[in-house]
């Protein structure tokens, strides 16, 4: 891979790119071989499969353990995650074109400007969204790394006392018949690792990618704002007619820009929504687990909670930020710009960009109110109702 010049989108999202790649979900080259799409159908199968292994005997484990709120708690965490994880790359895999139409148009809006100092505008967005990706995806390996070595730590522990029967793997799982003796314990415990792997990188390269694609746009709302406040400053000294050209351009930046946002919404709604949903779901089983935790367990939890709350936090803060930045146009007009030394025709066209922007552009989650910063509220709430279930169910079996 040569080296990617800084001014570039390919710089902003190559950390998207590795992870979406490898597991064979990204765009194509156009002029990518009949070898190389089918390598790429090879890894989408591949990362699907190594998916299941850890989702199937999950659920078995749940089945066979049914009424346990240990087990339930302690697998069904890790159990969404992954059924999460499973939607989203049969939902893009069906939805491939329209994906890739969508990632075309960000290439396109990366464009719009080559002036060097109208480009740090969405650059700097750019640049916090590969550092929030890099940021990411390592609080994922993390928690794959925590589970492992906390497996490793046993097996040392327990082999050398001739103990087996008290190993574990790094995450609770049922195959159907025990592996706690060599060589299979060993064979499973590598799988798993493998699988976990796999597992991160595609939880954390198609969220990091959503959340980018956001951001971008978000980038091209100060880059608008930007040539707002240039043609106040031109206004004086420049051509009535130079004006006029300026105007016309950011209304249609600012057309190209809701019609991104309507296919962002479009193609993520569903994804968000299932996301919304279930992250309820996770922050509660994982809380259990971690109040009842002891030792390892409650370490391995927590770090687990954590890297929960930084993706929810990724879907979230993407959204709050596309709402302040497509208001923040309707402010720059007013005040940045002298519209009452304009014609009135002009008068009329900034006004149209002043009532668009005051309906805000925002991502929505189908039945879901619009995703931002305050939507961490209704995804706690449904979290603490779905934690006081599992107590009062916890003591009814005590009870009996």
């Amino acid at each position: 891979m040569g080296k990617v010049a800084k001014d570039s989108i390919d710089y902003y999202v190559l950390p998207n790119k590795i992870m979406c790649s490898a597991i064979g979900i990204w765009p194509p080259d156009e002029e990518q071989s009949f070898g190389g799409r089918l390598f790429v159908g090879f890894r989408v199968v591949f990362s699907i499969a190594a998916v299941c292994t850890i989702f199937v005997p999950e659920i078995m484990m749940i089945a066979v353990n049914w009424g346990d709120l240990r087990i339930l708690t302690g697998v069904g965490c890790v159990l969404t995650t992954v059924a999460q994880l499973i939607f989203k790359m049969i939902y893009l895999i069906a939805r491939k074109e329209r994906s890739y139409k969508l990632y075309k148009e960000l290439r396109s809006l990366w464009d719009s400007s080559h002036n060097p100092k109208e480009r740090q505008c969405y650059q700097g967005l750019a640049y916090i969204a590969r550092n929030c990706t890099i940021i990411y995806h390592t609080s994922g390996l993390l928690t794959v790394a925590v589970f492992t070595v906390s497996a490793v730590f046993d097996y040392v522990k327990f082999g050398q006392d001739n103990n087996a029967a008290n190993r574990h793997l790094p995450y609770d799982v049922w195959y159907g018949t025990d592996v706690t003796d060599s060589p299979g314990f060993e064979i499973a415990f590598a799988c798993q690792v493998l699988a976990a792997s796999i597992c991160t990188i595609g939880v954390t390269g198609l969220d990091t990618t959503c959340a980018t694609s956001i951001l971008h746009i978000c980038g091209q709302f100060r880059l608008m704002c930007m040539w707002i406040s240039n043609i106040g400053i031109k206004i004086n000294c420049d051509s009535p007619r130079s004006v006029t050209t300026d105007l016309i351009r950011c209304i249609r930046h600012q057309q190209r820009l809701i019609s991104a946002v309507k296919d962002v919404n479009n193609l993520l709604t569903p994804i968000i929504f299932v996301q919304v949903l279930t992250s309820g779901i996770v922050i509660c089983l994982c809380g259990f687990a971690v109040l009842r935790g002891t030792g390892d367990d409650l370490f391995k939890f927590i770090v687990y909670l954590t890297a929960v709350m930084i993706q929810l936090m990724f879907w979230c803060w993407p959204g709050e930020i596309l709402i302040q930045e497509s208001l923040e146009v309707g402010y720059a007009v007013y005040l940045n710009i002298p519209w009452y030394n304009m014609e009135p025709a002009c008068r009329r066209q900034l006004l149209l960009v002043i009532l668009r922007s005051q309906n805000v552009c925002s991502i929505s989650a189908l039945t879901f109110r619009t995703v931002c910063i305050h939507s961490l509220t209704t995804v706690f709430n449904a979290a603490a109702s779905y934690f006081t279930l599992l107590r009062q169910m916890e003591e009814k079996a005590i009870s009996k």
